[in-house]
């Protein structure tokens, strides 16, 4: 594991802002008590916290037998992070690496790219990846951090349960009921790197059994570092929407909810085009309801229209999305629920191609149709549980694909929980892989799914209420992955196996004092099917994952209304990265980001953070732009 050069210092401004922080320490901790309502979970109620995504219920998170972590809203605000993806960076098993100023390449286990097409990311259940690329667009998709209630994050197959492209791990994001959002909200912040960001929410309640909220969030951000020249990649986005939650009666829970968003993003181009804005909008509208059958029986409906578009210089995308999933869970007997559903998705587009790219037909409609099963036995009650699952999805390019998976728990007490699993997984072609028919990329007769058979193992244990931990390993042997052949054509043409661990350590040192400690490590061995050419392939793949990671975090309650939060991050070196205008390693780094918040009333936060302390910029993957230090305040109302 190479280690960051030892002459990388804190630098000037890390230096200036500990300076700013050292005298108003004192003076803000001398400062009123406050009874404020934030309070950070204690590690027994981490460990008993509700996971929904695992099972497509409310489980905790204690018995699950999955590689699972919880991302509570608390985390969320402590880590100050200023954008989903940089929360997501407090997450194990999560590879998050910041492309440009507005771009990022999120993965899970290994795999990773701009638009890693082995992750399935979404929001209350409503899933954003693009078709076109079967990715997320990171630059253009975001919540409004302050209403997120918890952020549940899968590392290892979720097909059984959702679907083609849950390969290696899924992301949900749970925003917060408007029960639990009434009032208003402003937030507003500006600094080097963040240059203006603000939010605005107000909740109420139209009846006796409904809540409501609206919200506008908006962020501009500057351009990023480029050895080579401009970066010409700020950016800026605007988003707004509401929620309506309602309980016409003690059995039945409706939820409606929409969004709408415009962002523009910068990037550099070649040569003779220096840079492009990229321009993103869209907007969705969400309707669920939730029926109790009784006795543990639970009725499902959800339905969702997505809209989105897309324009650059050399592809166009218009796209409308209908979703529709129903899903029942009941009990067979004392010992065993099941859980089934069927689902149904349609997507059409409208592409507009370029000399560069063309995609042909020009609209198309791709469609979905899912049914899946899940049944949980209690082995014996308490102590053993056998989960058993399948589900069959059909698609336009391949047609029926099956992924069924097989967990088994066992709890001997309250502390301690053993898991394991066996899981089949698959990714499906994107548009722009199966239907491009200009440029340098084809398709071959035969491309058709990526496959993954995922061998997984855990134990998790709170020996007491001071420390708790929870210890991962995988197994994943891949089969037909995709490769790029001499010849420009699309196969599948490579194999192999990654392998590696995920820890993490939680340790209360005292009430007002707590360390988290998470690391990983990733072990990739891909090599060439018989019969491909792309020798280059295997290990262009394995150079966009490092192979160990590893953070600390710290959360200090100085004074009942002052609070200090600060992470330590390494990740290790990508080899041999291929980058235009850049040659060699991406190096390994170690960075800081520094926060301090002060609760001044029971209504008003202060603070003031400091990202990526320890050097003035670094590169963090695939492009010759690097990420810089900044320093940002904000100011948050409530009322």
């Amino acid at each position: 594991m190479a280690l960051p050069p030892s002459g990388r210092g804190p630098g000037i401004a890390a230096r200036l802002l500990l300076a700013c922080l050292a005298p108003l320490l004192p003076a803000l901790a001398a400062g009123q008590s406050l009874d404020l309502d934030i309070r950070r979970l204690t590690l027994e109620e981490l460990m008993d916290i509700d996971v929904y995504s695992v099972s497509r219920k409310l489980e905790r998170v204690r018995g699950t037998a999955a590689a699972v972590y919880v991302l509570t809203s608390e985390d969320i605000r402590r880590s100050r992070a200023t954008s989903l993806p940089e929360a997501l960076r407090l997450v194990p098993g999560v590879q998050v690496a910041r492309l440009d100023a507005n771009k990022y390449a999120i993965g899970i286990r290994g795999m990773n790219a701009r638009t890693s097409n082995k992750l399935l990311v979404m929001i209350d259940g409503r899933t954003i990846y693009d078709p076109l690329f079967s990715g997320v667009l990171w630059e253009a998709r975001d919540v409004m951090l302050e209403d997120v209630e918890r952020i549940e994050v899968i590392r290892g197959p979720g097909g059984t349960l959702w679907g083609s492209n849950a390969v290696n791990g899924v992301i949900n994001v749970i925003t917060r009921s408007a029960r639990d959002t009434q009032g208003g909200l402003v937030a507003v912040g500006a600094g080097t790197e963040e240059r203006a960001f603000g939010a605005a929410r107000y909740g109420w309640k139209p009846g006796e059994r409904s809540a409501a909220r609206v919200y506008a969030q908006g962020n501009r951000r500057d351009e990023s570092f480029a050895s080579t020249g401009e970066a010409f990649d700020d950016s800026q986005r605007r988003r707004g929407g509401f929620r309506v939650d309602w309980e016409p009666t003690g059995r039945d829970r409706l939820r409606f909810s929409g969004d709408v968003y415009r962002a523009t993003a910068g990037e550099a181009l070649p040569a003779p085009v220096d840079s492009q804005d990229v321009e993103h909008q869209g907007g969705n509208i969400v309707a669920a309801w939730t029926r109790s059958l009784g006795e543990g029986s639970e009725l499902r409906l959800r339905f969702y229209y997505d809209r989105a578009e897309i324009d650059n210089l050399y592809l166009g995308e218009e796209r409308d999305t209908l979703d529709f999933e129903t899903q029942h869970r009941f009990r067979m007997s004392p010992r065993q629920e099941l859980t089934w559903g069927v689902g149904h998705r349609q997507s059409r587009d409208d592409i507009r191609s370029s000399s560069a790219i063309a995609i042909a037909p020009a609209e198309r409609t791709l469609q979905w149709t899912n049914v899946y099963a899940q049944d949980a036995v209690a082995l014996v009650p308490g102590r053993w549980r056998l989960v058993l699952g399948t589900k069959v999805e059909e698609n336009e390019y391949t047609g029926a694909e099956w992924q069924p998976s097989v967990r088994i728990a066992h709890t001997p007490d309250d502390k301690r929980t053993y898991w394991a699993s066996v899981s089949r997984a698959v990714r499906t072609p994107s548009r722009f892989e199966a239907d491009q028919v200009a440029g340098t990329v084809r398709i071959g007769e035969n491309f058709g799914v990526e496959k993954l058979v995922a061998y997984e193992a855990g134990y998790r244990a709170q020996p007491d209420r001071f420390w708790s931990w929870d210890v991962a390993f995988f197994y994943n042997v891949y089969d037909e992955l995709l490769t790029l052949e001499p010849s420009g054509l699309l196969a599948n043409g490579m194999q192999g196996e990654t392998y590696g661990l995920e820890l993490t350590g939680r340790w209360q040192v005292r009430p007002d004092v707590r360390l988290e400690a998470i690391y990983g490590y990733l072990g990739q061995d891909l090599e060439l099917e018989e019969g491909s050419g792309a020798t280059t392939w295997p290990a262009r793949t394995e150079r966009l994952n490092p192979k160990h990671a590893f953070s600390l975090h710290g959360a200090f309650d100085i004074a009942r209304n002052v609070e200090i939060d600060a992470t330590l991050r390494f990740v290790d070196e990508l080899p041999g990265i291929e980058v235009p205008g850049f040659t060699g390693d991406i190096a390994a780094y170690t960075e800081l980001d520094l926060g301090v918040g002060w609760h001044a009333r029971r209504d008003l936060e202060l603070s003031l953070v400091g990202q990526n302390l320890l050097d003035p910029h670094h590169p963090e993957h695939s492009l010759a732009t690097e990420v810089q230090r900044g320093v940002y305040g904000k100011v948050t109302w409530r009322f």
